[in-house]
């Protein structure tokens, strides 16, 4: 892009270059036509803008004794490829001497449309001592938007400005070249980086996958947990009152067991009794097969004795077996606590 500018700079240059080149080809700022009787100068302005006014200076000046001069001008405008007439000035004049000269401006109005030189036809018809007749065509003030005066200040402006814009440039070109060595490096650090970035973000996609799976599985395991835990949170609530049950049965248990061993104590001494008795039973029974007569009062003592015997027993058998039943289901029931516990 940089480079297209140039070109199209140094073009610009060239362009400018020619048009000074062909400036020096323009007629000058004064013609003159020099005739047998008259010399005629015209003085014209070498360059104007379009829709402006102009003066073509128009001197004459007799060579010798004249009787009549008759100059007539006619101005031209080149306008889309044609010449249009836009002033016709002439000038009669009467005597006029050797040497003596008239001066007269013409004053024309530029077209908007005019772009090139005006041209002009000049004819001269002289009376003295003969009469002649002389014409002329030339071409005089250049029209156009842009003046040689104009392009030229431009041009130099343009030519300070390219010395500027060349140092500049240069200057330029030369941070360019860092610049560019530093875009190579930097460049080169992009590729890896983005091909490192593009890892990372597979490896995170890939992350972000098992993440998800995870935290599905983590939620399902959370409501798992909550509803065992509300179930373990119930079963601790359930022990602490089987607890509580357990401790005020073990209570009675240690109070049957207290009872028990008294009750235990009591049918060992009258198991002792029973013994003794039945000794003294048997004793008695010898007695009374030896002795008849006393048969009937001893029947009667021991009647009373072994039904007052038997009641104890019974009594004491009643006792016993009523007391360990307690015992038999209080075994049983600390046996199923003992096996809550273990569980």
């Amino acid at each position: 892009m940089r480079a297209k500018k140039v070109v199209c700079f140094f073009t610009v240059l060239l362009l400018f270059s020619g048009l000074m080149c062909s400036v020096n080809a323009l007629p000058n700022l004064m013609v003159s036509f020099r005739g047998v009787d008259v010399t005629i100068d015209l003085i014209y302005p070498e360059e104007a803008h379009p829709n402006t006014t102009i003066t073509h200076d128009v001197t004459i000046t007799a060579n010798t004794n004249l009787t009549s001069i008759n100059v007539e001008i006619f101005i031209y405008a080149p306008l889309n490829s044609t010449l249009q007439l836009i002033k016709s000035q002439p000038f009669n004049l009467g005597t006029l001497h050797e040497n003596d000269t008239l001066t007269s401006g013409i004053t024309i109005l530029l077209p908007e449309q005019a772009n090139g030189k005006l041209y002009c036809n000049m004819t001269v018809q002289t009376e003295g001592l003969t009469e002649h007749y002389a014409f002329y065509s030339f071409y005089t003030t250049r029209v156009s938007t842009l003046t040689f005066n104009e392009m030229q200040s431009l041009y130099n402006e343009m030519l300070t400005n390219y010395t500027s814009l060349q140092a500049d440039y240069q200057s330029l070109l030369d941070e360019y070249n860092g610049l560019l060595i530093n875009y190579s490096s930097l460049f080169d650090n992009y590729t890896a980086l983005l091909s490192e970035h593009n890892q990372l973000t597979n490896n995170y996609n890939s992350q972000v996958s098992t993440y998800q799976s995870l935290l599905t599985q983590y939620n399902k395991l959370s409501d798992d947990y909550d509803s065992l835990n509300a179930n373990y949170r119930s079963k601790i609530n359930d022990y602490n009152a089987l607890q509580s049950d357990y401790n005020e049965v073990n209570t009675t248990r240690y109070d049957l067991q207290a009872s028990y061993n008294t009750l235990n104590t009591v049918y060992d001494a009258l198991n002792d009794t029973y013994f003794k008795l039945q000794n003294d039973l048997n004793s008695l029974q010898k007695r009374f097969n030896t002795s008849e007569g006393t048969v009937s009062a001893d029947r009667v003592v021991m009647f009373i004795f072994i039904v007052t015997l038997a009641a104890l027993i019974a009594f004491i058998v009643y006792i016993r077996r009523k007391k360990q039943e307690p015992y038999v289901v209080i075994r049983k029931e600390t046996v199923s606590m003992k096996e809550e516990e273990g569980s």
